[in-house]
This record gives structure tokens, C-alpha cells and sequence, in this order.
């Protein structure tokens, strides 16, 4: 008798933890059903808002433009990927992020490519960053605050403008980057043109990196402006045995 019990009590168990678990199961499915549903097949979660962030160059009607969104598509049936891919057609967005707001609104996050210095190809001149990417067409305001650029040795040339936009973000050296008026990357040296008329000459080659000789360089620079002989230098060559250089003086008229 106790052995049938025994019996008994076991089946029972089994037959409730099967029923538990499609119970379980049930509710999980319909959880998820529901869910579905809800984001794919309501107007609850649909796109009503479109935020932008971040953006300077190109204005946020252009990029929502971009998107190719109208509004009321369900947020979720909406490919990030595909909207990223768009946004990036355009040349000032260097990367984009973009991520669904619930219930109905989409994010856009955007950088854009910073200019570093204008090219001429052909006849034309145009904005390139520090990728050497190019933006857009070079306005004439543009030569105000961007250098031109040469660039004649294509085995420097990211180093170059890697090196470029390090003077960019350290105005405290001289001379300051917004004093540049172009930049002649060579075959063997690298030209500094200031707006005064200045030559500047760097190795292309030299036992320390580029920075290092600028940095020397703002010494120099800074000892010929508390002279007030500054106005009397034509050329300064850093191309010269490491620790020294050679200042050229204008010949007096």
C-alpha cells in the first residue's frame, strides 16, 4: 500500500512540473507574442520624432533628408544600418550613431569631418581632412583659416597630415596654425609658408619626429619676437645637424 502511494506521489509530481512548464512555457510564448505585436504591429511604437546631435556643417533638415524618412514608419521595421549607410554618402559626415528612442523617437548622433588644409586638383580647390578625404569645394574665405597644401610624397602623406593636425591642436607652438598660409610636403623636406612671408624647412628624414623640431622651432621663433628681429627673417632652415638651424636674414634694399 505505501509502495502504490509512493507511486502515486511521484506521478502526480512529474504530471505538475509538465504542466508548469507548459504553463510557463504558454505564458512565455504569449509574453513574446505580445511583444511582437505590440512593436511591429501597433501605431504605438511608430516614428514621430527625429533628433539630431552634434551637427555644425550640415544642417538637420539635410540630414533627415538623408534618411529618407516621412514619419509613421514603425520604429522597429526601421533598418539603422540602411539610414547609416545614407548618411555617410554625405562627405562631411565622417561616422554617424544611431539608436531608437521608445516609443517614437529615432536618434541621430553625428561627427562630422573636421577641415585640415585645401588641394587644388585640376582647377579647382577643395577641403581635405586629416584622412585626406575630400569634403567639398574650398571657398575663398576658406584660404582665411585652412592652408594650401602639396603633397608630392605619397609614402608621407599620412604622416604628414597626422603631423598637420597635431600643429592644429597645439596653437602654443609657433608658428601657430592659423599663420600658415601653405604647407609643401616634398620628396626629401616639408615647406612652411607663413602669411608673412616666412620659410620654414623641415627634413623630411631626421633622428627625432617631426613634433620635436617643431617644438624647437617655437624657441627659435619666440627668441626672434622678443628681439623684434622677427621682421628681418626670410628663411629658417631646421634641415640642419640635430640642435642647430640656420636663420637666413632678408638682404636690406
Amino acid at each position: 500500500m505505501g509502495l502504490m502511494m509512493k507511486n502515486l506521489k511521484n506521478r502526480l509530481y512529474k504530471f505538475w512540473v509538465k504542466i508548469r512548464f507548459l504553463f510557463l512555457f504558454v505564458v512565455l510564448f504569449g509574453l513574446i507574442g505580445g511583444a511582437i505585436y505590440l512593436l511591429y504591429f501597433t501605431d504605438y511604437f511608430v516614428l514621430r520624432k527625429i533628433e539630431v546631435k552634434n551637427n555644425k556643417k550640415v544642417r538637420k533638415e539635410e540630414i533627415i533628408k538623408l534618411t529618407g524618412l516621412r514619419g509613421e514608419e514603425r520604429l522597429f521595421k526601421i533598418s539603422l544600418k540602411d539610414i547609416r549607410n545614407r548618411l555617410l554618402k554625405n562627405s562631411y559626415i565622417e561616422d554617424v550613431m544611431i539608436a531608437r528612442k521608445l516609443p517614437d523617437t529615432l536618434e541621430i548622433i553625428v561627427k562630422e569631418r573636421e577641415p585640415l588644409g585645401i588641394i587644388k586638383k585640376a582647377k579647382s580647390f577643395y577641403l581635405i581632412d586629416k584622412e585626406g578625404v575630400t569634403i567639398c569645394t574650398a571657398s575663398s574665405k576658406d584660404f582665411d583659416f585652412y592652408p594650401l597644401l602639396e603633397l608630392r610624397n605619397k609614402d608621407y602623406e599620412k604622416k604628414f597630415l597626422s603631423f598637420l593636425k597635431w600643429i592644429k591642436e597645439n596653437p602654443r607652438y609657433l608658428p601657430v596654425y592659423a599663420n600658415l598660409s601653405k604647407v609643401v610636403l616634398g620628396e626629401e623636406k616639408i615647406y612652411f609658408y607663413t602669411k608673412k612671408g616666412l620659410i620654414i624647412c623641415f627634413p623630411l628624414i631626421c633622428e627625432k619626429d617631426w613634433k620635436y623640431l617643431y617644438k624647437n622651432l617655437d624657441k627659435i621663433l619666440t627668441y626672434l619676437y622678443k628681439n623684434e628681429i622677427i621682421e628681418k627673417v626670410e628663411l629658417i632652415r631646421m634641415d640642419y645637424p640635430l640642435g642647430s638651424a640656420l636663420i637666413k636674414f632678408k638682404e636690406k634694399i
